[in-house]
């Protein structure tokens, strides 16, 4: 039985992370970024307070908030700038 438990919770993270994956850009951030009152800036926020990508990944990189700590890598963040719009 706890092999069986254990399969299968393997198995949920696989499929996490292998979605969170998947996801790139602009889509992992919207989920907070919206304005449907969640605790982030909504999309249009962001584009009124930043205007180029540097701007947008340096504010994302010294971000306090802990939520911010898995999307601070390089990669995320351009591709996430990059589906903004931004230069």
């Amino acid at each position: 039985m706890k092999t069986v438990r254990v399969l299968a919770l393997v198995i949920v993270i696989v499929f996490c992370a292998t979605s969170f994956a998947l996801a790139s850009g602009w889509d992992t951030c919207k989920v907070c970024h919206t304005d449907a009152g969640k605790p982030a800036p909504s999309k249009a926020d962001l584009l009124k307070k930043f205007k180029t990508e540097k701007e947008l990944t340096a504010a994302a990189k010294t971000s306090k908030n802990p939520m911010m700590n898995n999307f601070k890598k390089d990669d995320v963040l351009k591709a996430a700038a990059k589906d903004l719009g931004l230069k």
